[in-house]
């Protein structure tokens, strides 16, 4: 695969020209070039350099280094898993280097990214794509529930569908919120069957910080997170669930079909980790750096850039709003402690059945630690969503629905099968 180097230089500038990417721009002081590491146009030459951005004068030197042929499949219309973002290269290219200081790095971040990805819809003439459709929020209803659980008082919470349906309570990622779950939660075909529940975590979203917790300091830890959650569902009066969790949400799910398993009827979890090291860094919460534009960045990376751009959009947009120190908070649980094999021998699937599906360009949580995950426990069962990122339901939720239609009936016909009176009448 050959790269137009010129018609790069065009895409830049044409980049640079957006609005959004002017922004980021501004708040930009470092240099930074991207170098073909491969590329020889003169014997005095040993690779060849473009300027991305001039920087201010006297700021930090930033360099993306690469081969030819790499950086052809990052600003290809599909870049292969792996080339998608910055993110992706620095975890997956053992050919691409970034160099600069690191704080320089984190400050930058959110610009480079953007600024490749813009680059990369200008040189194929990618189209924007349609706006969200937001009609299906009327059905989602909002309130606070008071939970008897340590650490926690307070929580928000968002319901839809049946109030007869059978409950599906579905948890939210790191530093994230029950927003993340508003695209399911406004499709027709779950809101006829199922008693939709999300909730946003103490200190997350809409739910406040409980008055005894330090201020960004969190600290989120399992014991915690299960308390949390079986303290939703008492103070709800649901005693038993279907459970659907992402990434972080999926960690926790472990834990609870392991430790809890009568609370739970069965199990759809998306980006399942097995362990998930090296996802926390400093600068998410630093003076030195704006944390809402680094989350969404270092999020953003795990995107896929075949889903639909506004959904792209919301899944950052999410991230760029959550508190300081929350994020990392969680990745000291996802990150740091997580580890699938302390539950895995624990799950019995006879009792709780366990589907994982997780997008092939996710590098957080891959699709072969998901696979590692159903390896573990007999009679799971595993998908790979090809064209997925780190966030289906966010990312592309009708998309996502043609992998939920068979789990979610195996499960419903378990609750049939307990309660076959049901009355079907709507909220």
């Amino acid at each position: 695969m050959s790269l137009d180097f010129d018609r790069l230089e065009l895409s830049v500038r044409a980049a640079l020209a957006l609005p959004a990417l002017q922004a980021d721009a501004a708040r930009c002081s470092a240099r930074i070039e991207l170098v073909v590491s491969d590329a020889a146009p003169a014997p005095s030459s040993p690779s060849r350099r473009m300027s991305l951005w001039a920087g201010a004068p006297g700021g930090a030197a930033i360099t993306l280094s690469a081969g030819a042929g790499v950086w052809a499949e990052v600003f290809s219309a599909v870049p292969p898993v792996g080339r998608q973002s910055v993110g992706a290269l620095r975890r997956q290219c053992p050919g691409f280097v970034l160099d600069g200081a690191d704080l320089a790095i984190a400050q930058a971040l959110p610009f480079i990214e953007r600024l490749l990805d813009g680059v990369r819809s200008h040189f194929n003439a990618l189209p924007d794509g349609a706006s969200l459709d937001r009609a299906g929020l009327q059905f989602v209803n909002g309130s606070y529930l008071r939970l008897d659980a340590p650490g926690a008082d307070w929580v928000y919470t968002e319901r839809a569908g049946l109030d007869s349906g059978p409950p599906l309570l579905m948890l939210h990622t790191a530093g994230a919120d029950a927003r993340q779950w508003h695209g399911l939660m406004s499709q027709q075909a779950l809101r006829e069957v199922w008693s939709l529940h999300a909730f946003d975590l103490p200190g997350h979203g809409r739910s406040p910080l409980p008055a005894d917790a330090a201020k960004g300091d969190w600290r989120l830890t399992e014991s915690l997170y299960l308390q949390w959650v079986i303290g939703y569902l008492d103070a709800a009066g649901l005693d038993r669930v279907a459970l659907m969790g992402c990434s972080m949400g999926s960690a926790i799910g472990l834990a609870l079909l392991a430790k809890h398993a009568h609370r739970v009827a069965g199990a759809v979890l998306l980006e399942a980790p097995y362990r998930s090291p090296g996802r926390r860094s400093k600068y998410l919460n630093h003076p030195e750096v704006h944390g809402g534009r680094l989350g969404a960045a270092w999020v953003g990376s795990l995107l896929s850039p075949t889903s639909p751009r506004a959904g792209r959009d919301e899944a950052t947009w999410i991230y760029s709003q959550a508190a300081p120190g929350i994020y990392d908070g969680d990745l000291a649980y996802y990150s740091d402690d997580f580890n699938a094999h302390d539950h895995t021998a624990h799950i019995d699937t006879a009792r709780t059945p366990l589907w994982l599906l997780t997008g092939n360009y996710d590098y957080s949580a891959t699709p072969d630690d998901s696979r590692r995950v159903a390896s573990e426990v007999p009679g799971a069962r595993f998908t790979e969503l090809p064209g997925f990122g780190h966030f289906p339901m966010v990312e592309n939720a009708d998309g996502l629905m043609p992998y939920l239609g068979a789990p979610l009936a195996d499960i419903n016909a378990r609750f049939a099968a307990k309660s076959p009176t049901r009355n079907p009448e709507a909220r």
